[in-house]
């Protein structure tokens, strides 16, 4: 056989096992999670050491209380004929203030979001944590890496203002997916809502995929897999992954704004979240917890996450 002809027989097989490798990560990452593992959800879990189980086993405890309370579930639907679930608990005395918390990737309100539940509520606040498209109890078949949550949230705003009068207060609080979420909305919310509180967001989608990748010892080949995924995105999820940046939204913030991030998060890197404060053009503050990896910070350093929850919030809402 010419050399030639080797040399093209290794370049297909090449493009194929990225394409093919492409495919399984597109799935595995964007669809819903009905389907077996694929081969990114794998290199991911090789990374897991077990770090993350305190903020599992803080998930759990928390929803011990949450459980006990009496919420309400509400059914809306989406702009694209979704589904999507939110659930409810009203303060135990008649308040105007409501606190809508945007969970993170492969999350629902029993995840990150039952760490605030009691925390709003005891503040007197009334508290909406929604499942996003294709997560917990809501429909939908694509993530949308907050261009189809920070749309779907934005109709739960509306539906409170609708529900519970114009003159209600809001506050926003996402992390994670949930944090990138609550910032592209910055620019977009209407004048109900008061303040944000990002905790630990990506800068786009593209970027923390890009830093997923390179975590995991795929540094030459990522670029090639991140365009064939998005070329599927683009025509089965129906939106482009460069839509998911969320620096202009927060430059445009039209709210103040909380940053918070781990200083060891290696998952969405601690930069990634200064580089949002920086260039947030409203109000602001940060805090960096120590030691405390993704989506932890509430785990690490409860007390003084929830001291600047107060000192913000107090700051805004009277």
């Amino acid at each position: 056989m010419k050399k030639s002809t080797v040399f093209a027989l290794a370049g297909l097989g090449a493009a194929a096992g990225i394409g093919a490798f492409a495919i399984h990560s597109y799935l595995d990452v964007m669809y819903k999670e009905t389907i077996p593992k694929g081969l990114a959800k794998r290199v991911m879990e090789m990374t897991d050491n077990g770090e993350y189980e305190p903020l599992h086993k803080m998930c759990e405890e928390s929803m011990k209380w949450v459980d006990s309370q009496d919420i309400e579930t509400i059914t809306m639907n989406s702009d694209r004929g979704e589904e999507l679930k939110g659930f409810l608990l009203m303060a135990d005395k008649p308040s105007k203030v409501f606190t809508v918390f945007a969970h993170g990737y492969r999350a629902n309100h029993r995840g990150d979001s039952a760490n605030f539940f009691k925390y709003y509520h005891d503040k007197g606040f009334n508290y909406l944590a929604v499942d996003h498209t294709a997560s917990g109890e809501s429909g939908g078949d694509w993530v949308g890496f907050d261009y189809y949550e920070s749309q779907d949230m934005l109709k739960w705003l509306n539906y409170l203002i609708d529900r519970f009068g114009e003159d209600i207060s809001i506050t926003l609080h996402g992390v994670s997916m949930g944090g990138a979420t609550v910032c592209r909305m910055a620019d977009k919310v209407p004048p109900q809502v008061k303040l944000i509180v990002a905790d630990c967001p990506y800068t786009s989608a593209i970027d923390e995929f890009t830093s997923v990748a390179a975590g995991a010892g795929i540094k030459k080949t990522a670029p090639y897999i991140l365009k064939g995924m998005n070329y599927l995105n683009k025509r089965l999820a129906g939106y482009d992954l460069a839509d998911t940046d969320v620096r202009q939204s927060v430059i445009n913030s039209r709210v103040p704004m909380l940053f918070v991030h781990g200083a060891a998060d290696d998952f969405v890197p601690t930069y990634m979240g200064e580089e949002l404060y920086n260039l947030c053009g409203n109000e602001k503050d940060i805090l960096i917890v120590d030691n405390a990896v993704h989506a932890s910070s509430i785990v690490v350093d409860t007390e003084g996450y929830q001291k600047k929850l107060d000192e913000f919030i107090d700051k805004y809402i009277k």
